[in-house]
């Protein structure tokens, strides 16, 4: 990934770790139907920060890859 690239997932990344994380102790993220947290859910999983799960709406859990990530920021 390049550096432009790079700052987007930052902020998508760390957008979604403090506002789509289900509960503090756990590392599932929760789109709560929002269209703007689906998109980022799939995007973050594109670069196999995010590993989605199935259901009735788009949810994941942060990857080994994406938690040294979100470290990073």
């Amino acid at each position: 990934m390049d550096e432009t690239e790079r700052k987007i997932l930052r902020a998508l990344a760390a957008m979604a770790a403090q506002y789509l994380n289900r509960n503090l102790q756990d590392s599932e993220l929760d789109s709560s139907s929002m269209s703007a947290g689906e998109r980022t859910l799939l995007v973050l999983a594109e670069y196999d920060l995010v590993a989605l799960k199935g259901g009735h709406r788009i949810r994941g859990n942060w990857t080994e890859a994406g938690r040294r990530f979100l470290a990073e920021t």
